[in-house]
């Protein structure tokens, strides 16, 4: 496989964007941006040259690109349907290397536009089935970026998106661009007053024989709390089966529903109203369901929206 030149990496960061605005179609980066080095997950990667060729291998990842106003460097993209309105106009001239982001794609599907970086949302993306082992990537040429409120093995938060976002302007030489985005990004999720009596709250991420919640790390947790609710399941540290009996017994107030295509919320939700033991639990019977795209409970630039809805639900 070709090797492309330019990056070198070696420790980590990540990013989680919340929030969103219009991105500028800006084709050039800042002048002699690198060399320059930023860490994500742990690793340090060293940028010889800016990244020219970028694949957003997510949605989340694709938004936060477009809302540095750095259309310009992008070579592939994928799920381009599944873009938030304000920035679909944005994307038009960039090549669709997939149209759906799950499953992720391949490594041969992303060399295919010859990418000097990636930039990813989420962890699967450099699995196994995948495009592979990021050192691997790396050793090849090709510097990959992942948001990191999903890094591995830690509690995600809003402030990681403004890290990632910082280290990505860093990397392209915007840095101005990246301190006014991050504090539009504040800006919204400052604006967001919690609800009171911190209701009880339940993450349901799919599975009708065994529900699914994201855990205590993910970032909706800590959307939840600052919401002003409580996490049902704190110590379910990541994605994973829980019971419904265990639903009923922590009875939550409210049901937080992912929304997501292979278990839309209405189905979802028509499932919880007619399964015969939640009948009882207080959120069933209040009708309590906060419908949330899966992809904002993700980090980017949705963050102040999906805080916004939570907020309101809560409050109901």
């Amino acid at each position: 496989m070709k090797k492309i030149p330019g990056v070198v990496a070696a420790a980590a960061v990540a990013v989680l964007v919340a929030g969103c605005g219009g991105a500028e179609d800006t084709t050039t980066a800042g002048p002699s941006a690198a060399p320059v080095t930023v860490e994500n997950c742990g690793v340090s990667y060293r940028y010889a040259k800016t990244p020219e060729r970028v694949v957003t291998s997510s949605t989340v990842a694709t938004e936060v690109m477009l809302a540095l106003g750095l259309k310009g460097r992008l070579a592939g993209t994928v799920a381009a349907k599944d873009i938030v309105p304000e920035y679909a106009g944005d994307l038009r001239g960039v090549k669709v290397i997939a149209e759906k982001a799950f499953p992720p794609p391949s490594k041969e599907v992303v060399y295919s536009v010859n990418p000097d970086m990636v930039v990813s949302g989420y962890p699967d993306d450099y699995g196994p089935k995948a495009m592979g082992d990021r050192a691997a990537l790396q050793r090849e040429g090709v510097n990959t970026h992942l948001l990191s409120a999903n890094c591995p093995g830690r509690k995600a938060k809003v402030e990681d998106v403004y890290a990632d976002v910082r280290a990505l302007g860093k990397v392209f030489g915007v840095p101005g661009r990246a301190e006014e985005l991050v504090r539009r990004l504040q800006g919204e999720v400052g604006a967001v007053r919690p609800a009171s009596g911190a209701p009880k709250v339940f993450d349901y991420a799919g599975g009708k024989a065994k529900p699914a919640t994201a855990g205590s790390a993910a970032l909706v947790d800590d959307l939840i709390r600052r919401a002003g609710g409580t996490n049902i399941f704190p110590e379910v540290t990541s994605y994973k089966q829980v019971s419904w009996e265990e639903v009923v017994k922590r009875n939550p107030d409210a049901i937080l529903v992912e929304d997501q295509v292979f278990e839309p919320a209405a189905q979802a939700i028509a499932f919880m109203k007619s399964y015969g033991p939640l009948k009882d639990v207080t959120a069933v019977k209040e009708n309590r369901f906060i419908i949330v795209p899966v992809n904002d409970t993700q980090p980017g630039v949705r963050s102040g929206r999906a805080l916004k809805t939570i907020t309101e639900g809560l409050a109901r």
